[in-house]
């Protein structure tokens, strides 16, 4: 079996040095005897040929990724979590009410987009379990108000709703439809590229887009129906691109530019309540003063990740302004907050000590098979040691018995990681069932008071900047790589090809 895997590989990278990259396009002109040629550029993308592009039935990474640029979204977020707008026109938030209005937009059909397409895109997420369908799980209904408007009514007030509406549109009853044999076909889209009438395997550029021209001539898609089939085309620099959210902190093996993505991973050290010391907010500060969270970010995440500044990510533009916490380590506050809680002295190996002798010392939990949490776990150490507190480390083996132990309450601190929603929601986050340790009743009544238009986001921000009911390390990225073929694109988390 693997010999005819390797053989297939061979064939596909045969076919695909033969025709990607560029293209001479002769046209011979025998009446004037004059020949004139066109130089097509394209690249070569990973695809799945068992698998839908239909993005809310794809089950592949590969063909979930390559569907945006077929579909278009209403809007699409840029590198700051910002909203830009593609197919929507305008949108209106008023209380539980969203309302969209949609551009002059026609698909690859030439017919012209509409809401019931919108609605038809929606009904159409909520038959299967994909990502979109959790993300717009707010949404109460769908209706139409004219053939140019739609809007939806949610079950709770998000002023960051517009955020979630990067889900991919396409036309009206297409989701279905079959070829001669039988076999489903992608439904119409009107994004960037259109697949090939006369090679399945390629995509050409929607030569009436409305969002400006295409960067290439065509897109070659080179088959890569599992994991080992994407590493051995990556390995032998097959495609042009690659995209990896980094969560296991290993970098593709493939030759090119290096791009780092923003996510909206928050990486935070979680706190054990029952532990006398950490229950006290002073103690909480000082730890989150002690942390250099440059160097953590420089020698734990290799540089793919920011140094956190808040409850937010770094460089959500909404928070941009108003988040403070440093990325140095700050003695002289470390002292200060001690000096609140009573410690005044250290003991011969420098770790400041109660009256009674006892040293501060806490337990540090991670999982060890994330290789950028042990090298963090190590820094910690060091960087607490430093200032008078003692941190000793506990390695869990497995995810299973990190999981484990968190549940058990059995760590005074532990490293974790959470991945906020596109809207940066804390509802659904801030709770023990997320956040092991999290005080529910504090944060609860901050989150609902922004949420019920009694607080706005700069009280949430220094409220937890304050508090520290978690304390924020830094804000993880993904990874992009790709070809010389490619040049200076941005990647954003709604869509890896954004300038393709």
């Amino acid at each position: 079996m693997r010999y005819f895997r390797v053989i297939s590989i061979i064939l596909s990278c045969l076919i695909l040095f033969s025709s990607c990259n560029s293209l001479i396009v002769s046209d011979d002109t025998t009446s004037g005897g004059k020949n004139t040629s066109v130089e097509e550029i394209g690249i070569a993308l990973p695809y799945s040929s068992t698998d839908s592009l239909n993005p809310y039935v794809a089950v592949t990474k590969v063909n979930q990724e390559l569907s945006m640029l077929l579909y278009d979204p209403l809007i699409k977020l840029d590198e700051a979590f910002s909203p830009v707008y593609y197919l929507a026109d305008e949108i209106s938030i008023d209380k539980q009410r969203v309302t969209v209005t949609l551009k002059d937009v026609r698909f690859t059909d030439n017919s012209l987009l509409t809401a019931d397409d919108v609605k038809y895109s929606f009904n159409q997420l909520n038959k299967t379990e994909n990502k979109y369908k959790l993300q717009l799980s707010n949404i109460k209904s769908c209706s139409i108000f004219d053939q140019k408007t739609i809007v939806f009514d949610l079950y709770k007030y998000d002023p960051y709703f517009i955020n979630l509406l990067d889900f991919p549109i396409f036309k009206n009853g297409t989701a279905e439809t079959k070829d001669s044999n039988d076999r489903t076909i992608p439904p119409i889209g009107c994004g960037r590229y259109v697949i090939d009438s006369e090679n399945s395997y390629r995509l050409i550029p929607n030569k009436d887009y409305y969002n400006g021209k295409t960067k290439f001539d065509y897109i070659n898609l080179i088959d890569t129906p599992d994991n080992e089939s994407l590493s051995h085309m990556v390995e032998v620099s097959a495609i042009d691109m690659i995209y990896s959210e980094f969560s296991d902190s290993t970098i593709p093996k493939m030759s090119g530019t290096q791009n780092a993505v923003p996510l909206t991973n928050i990486v935070y050290l979680g706190i054990n309540p029952n532990n006398y010391l950490l229950s006290k907010t002073e103690m909480r500060v000082a730890i989150s003063s002690a942390l250099s969270r440059d160097e953590i970010v420089k020698s734990a995440y290799f540089g793919f990740a920011t140094a956190a500044t808040g409850i937010f990510p770094a460089n959500w533009k909404e928070a941009a302004e108003l988040q403070h916490i440093s990325s140095e380590q700050n003695i002289k506050q470390v002292v200060a907050y001690l000096e609140q809680l009573g410690y005044n002295s250290k003991d011969t190996d420098g770790y400041y000590v109660a009256q009674s002798g006892e040293r501060i010392t806490f337990s540090l939990l991670y999982n060890k098979e994330n290789i950028s949490r042990k090298y963090a776990a190590g820094l910690i150490v060091q960087q607490l040691k430093k200032v008078g507190i003692e941190i000793i480390v506990t390695e869990a083996e497995s995810f299973e018995e990190y999981s484990q132990r968190l549940e058990n309450n059995n760590y005074d601190i532990y490293i974790g990681e959470i991945k906020l929603a596109k809207n940066m929601d804390l509802r659904d986050v801030f709770s023990k069932n997320v956040i092991s340790g999290i005080n529910e009743s504090y944060t609860s009544e901050m989150i609902d008071a922004f949420y019920e238009e009694k607080a706005d986001i700069s009280t949430v921000i220094s409220s937890c900047a304050s508090e520290m009911p978690i304390i924020p390390i830094c804000n993880r990225k993904g990874v992009s790589i790709y070809s010389d073929s490619i040049k200076d694109i941005n990647v954003s988390i709604s869509d890896i090809y954004t300038d393709l």
